[in-house]
């Protein structure tokens, strides 16, 4: 599946609000990652896994640190590109699809 690649984006959203902006309201997931508190927005790793079909994975890793790259992927190309966009819009950054992918 294809990776996106958001380059320097500023605070994150809650982790909550990009499971709601991928499968609504109310979603039921399993979720990882640092996030310190449901509000932190400086989390750099972060799994959702949707309850109800747990093929529909989204997974965001710290390519590097400094300068932040956070690598976006998933395990359906539609629900990664969605997630990278939404980042993008909330964050800022610039946002690539990663080549070789």
């Amino acid at each position: 599946m294809p990776t996106f690649l958001l380059h320097a984006p500023g605070p994150r959203p809650a982790f909550p609000l990009v499971a709601e902006h991928l499968w609504g309201p109310k979603c039921n997931i399993d979720s990882d990652g640092n996030s310190r508190s449901v509000a932190d927005e400086q989390w750099t790793e972060l799994t959702l896994i949707l309850r109800a079909d747990r093929l529909q994975r989204l997974d965001i890793d710290p390519l590097t640190e400094v300068p932040l790259v956070l690598a976006i992927h998933s395990s359906q190309a539609g629900l990664g590109r969605k997630a990278a966009e939404f980042l993008q819009a909330h964050c800022g950054g610039t946002l690539e699809l990663q080549a070789g992918r």
